[in-house]
């Protein structure tokens, strides 16, 4: 049980989700609790105006940040019901 607690802790710390824009000008690195830990532009990202550029950053941090969200829950569930499991056969 304490190595399935160490892993449920180590997937929080290392937890990340690369999404890349749609047209692939913006491309951003998010980890758990809205951390953002890269944020790259490319150089189709100098052709748009600064609202466009501001929306489509956000779109996507915003993208990255659900998609490593939902990866981190789907992982800590599977330990926990692997948990669950293993108690029951314990008893």
């Amino acid at each position: 049980m304490q190595s399935k607690i160490a892993r449920v802790q180590r997937l929080a710390l290392e937890a990340e989700a690369e999404v890349v824009s749609e047209d692939g000008s913006v491309r951003v690195v998010a980890g758990p609790g809205g951390q953002i830990k890269e944020l790259d532009l490319r150089l189709k990202a100098f052709d748009l105006s600064g609202v466009e550029l501001g929306a489509l950053i956000v779109a996507t941090m915003k993208a990255a940040m659900q998609q490593v969200e939902r990866e981190l829950s789907a992982e800590v569930n599977q330990v926990m019901a692997s948990m669950t499991t293993n108690d029951e056969e314990a008893r």
